[in-house]
């Protein structure tokens, strides 16, 4: 067995999405119930959208219930702009798995996202130039690894490919292609554990040889109705909605009375989820959104938007059939999913980098399809 340990759900399902292109049964779990027969188990535990404290209690327990199956290879995913609370569940994962360092490799080259002299860039601009310094829970004020760590340079060790390599800690590896990562495999030893973002494990699956599946899964077609949650606060997202919106599409921002109160009606809920429903029947898909302009200047905080949202998705399935459900952003759909008590997950294809359709196991005839925040909707699906 395969073990990977997401600390988000669209990273989760990013890893299900590259495990189908191998002859391997797949499940993506979101409990500490690991009792599975799969081949590759990837289990979201959703730490980077709590406390730090929280969240190394939480890792302190899967890791122990993990240790118990004993897997063949373990795996860590993270962020691949090292959003969360990274290094603090990787000193856990080393304790709880006796191992004695760390191979952190977030980079994505294939997606512009690098990593050289121990700065970080996204098509080549500073990260810190970007979108991703405006993130309302890990915002990015500084191009430097050691800053995005949150740590002092020494508590890391910075390294090239071709650098001699410590026998202890973490080492973070830089790249800046394709070819690299797959250096970095070499690199890693039984008592090393590897992790990083959809670039590494990618080319860990390719040097372990699997066999290939047959026959690819095809992009399904969207169902209806659809309904659209955007958990996201990047300027694409935003401007896409605003215009779809604009030309009376069938978009559905929450109220400002909810956004603002810190426990809102149930009326409030119902009157929502009742517009949500309308949108649905007339269009066959709806959009989820919050404005920008009602969210600014706010003092709640983006967990609690985050569970404004999936009260609100839980309500409207209460009122319609829902065929298939598409959100962005991990933490938005971790809440969702929680809240439809959602446990067990298994991909069914991928349709577009980084946005995997998955199936709710017990829920017949309902699809859902994960994006992370800063990844585009495929053409074929955001077809408003």
């Amino acid at each position: 067995m395969i073990a990977v340990i997401a600390d988000d759900l669209t990273g989760a399902a990013e890893i299900g999405g590259l495990g189908l292109r191998y002859d391997l049964n797949i499940e993506i779990v979101c409990s500490n119930d690991l009792k599975s027969d799969a081949d590759l188990l990837i289990i979201s535990t959703d730490t980077r959208s709590i406390p730090e404290k929280e969240a190394l209690v939480a890792t302190e327990l899967l890791t122990a219930k993990l240790s118990e199956i004993k897997p063949g290879l373990v795996f860590k995913k993270v962020d691949s702009v090292l959003r969360g609370h990274v290094l603090g569940e990787l000193a856990v994962h080393l304790q709880h798995l006796h191992l004695k360092n760390a191979l952190l490799v977030p980079a994505n080259p294939a997606l512009g996202r690098t990593i050289k002299n121990g700065r970080y860039f996204i098509n080549d601009h500073p990260i810190h130039l970007t979108s991703f310094a405006c993130d309302p829970e890990f915002s990015i004020t500084s191009p430097e690894v050691h800053d995005m760590l949150r740590v002092d340079k020494a508590a890391i060790h910075i390294r090239k490919n071709s650098d001699e390599l410590p026998e202890h800690g973490i080492i973070v590896g830089e790249c800046t292609t394709e070819e690299e990562i797959t250096k970095w495999i070499k690199r890693a030893d039984k008592e090393t554990l590897l992790a990083g973002g959809a670039g590494l494990f990618k080319a860990l699956l390719e040097s372990l040889n699997l066999r290939r599946r047959s026959v690819q899964n095809n992009k399904p077609e969207l169902s209806y109705p659809a309904l659209f949650v955007c958990g996201s606060t990047f300027d694409k997202s935003q401007v896409a909605i605003a215009k779809i919106k604009s030309d009376d599409g069938p978009v559905s921002y929450m109220p400002a009375e909810i956004v603002t109160l810190p426990k809102p009606s149930e009326k409030a809920f119902d009157a929502w989820a009742d517009e949500i429903a309308a949108l649905l029947k007339v269009h066959g898909k709806a959009i989820i959104a919050i404005h920008h302009d009602v969210a600014v200047n706010t003092a709640i905080t983006a967990s609690g938007l985050r569970n404004k949202k999936a009260m609100v998705v839980k309500k409207v399935f209460e009122r319609i059939t829902i065929k298939e459900l598409l959100i962005e952003g991990g933490s938005t759909a971790a809440a969702i999913i929680n809240r439809l008590k959602f446990n067990r997950l298994i991909p069914v294809s991928q349709l577009g980098p980084g946005v995997i359709k998955l199936k709710a196991i017990g829920r017949e005839n309902l699809f859902l399809t994960l994006k992370p925040g800063s990844y585009e909707w495929p053409a074929d699906t955001w077809n408003f």
